[in-house]
């Protein structure tokens, strides 16, 4: 693992069914992205039909099952914390100076708007992008690592985001957010907030 951060980090394609049937993400990286190009696609169509068809089904009332394998094999992912050959903690190239954080099971998501806003306006937390997840409950929050907290380990600086998120704002972080090889599904929303210093 090289010690310099980078501002770029892995994507991944679609997840497939493995020969056993059951679906998988996919470990092998399709390539780097910046926040600006991650920003760019989730504001696009190009993931808009599997983001309102996986929302109709939790409407109608799809079990965990059903919701998590229609996730793994229509969405793409990113690894915003790092590059990575395979999508393990070995298999790191390099850091980038990101973290990502998902807040789920909102009450709906104009809550999630709201939760959004806030983030945004975070004096602490430097935000990069933020986003309405794929069910359209749920919050994913990408942000600079502040300084202080580059010599922790990628769980403890996990931790101290968790720590700041429930005293300031009174939610639960989704704890298993706290590989540095966390995928994170990207999805439609042309909402999506991006910190201006990337559009210049």
């Amino acid at each position: 693992m090289k010690d310099q951060l980078v501002n770029h980090f892995s994507v991944f394609g679609y997840g497939y069914r493995n020969r056993k049937g059951k679906a998988v993400l996919p470990v092998k990286p399709d390539g780097t992205a910046t926040v600006f190009g991650i920003y760019q696609y989730i504001i696009s169509d190009r993931a808009r039909h599997a983001t309102l068809t996986l929302r109709q089904m939790v409407q109608q009332g799809a079990d965990r099952s059903a919701l998590s394998d229609y996730k793994k094999l229509s969405f793409r992912i990113a690894t915003f914390s790092g590059e990575f050959s395979y999508r393990n903690a070995k298999s790191l190239v390099s850091r980038s100076p990101y973290l990502v954080i998902d807040i789920d099971d909102l009450a709906s998501e104009s809550d999630a708007r709201q939760l959004i806003q806030r983030f945004v306006g975070d004096t602490f937390l430097e935000t990069e992008l933020c986003f309405v997840s794929p069910k359209g409950c749920g919050v994913k929050w990408i942000f600079t690592l502040p300084q202080q907290w580059l010599s922790l380990t990628v769980k403890q600086q996990f931790e101290a985001a968790r720590m700041h998120i429930i005293f300031h704002y009174g939610v639960e972080v989704d704890v298993s957010g706290s590989d540095v090889c966390r995928a994170c599904f990207l999805p439609y929303d042309p909402q999506c907030y991006i910190n201006p210093k990337h559009l210049k």
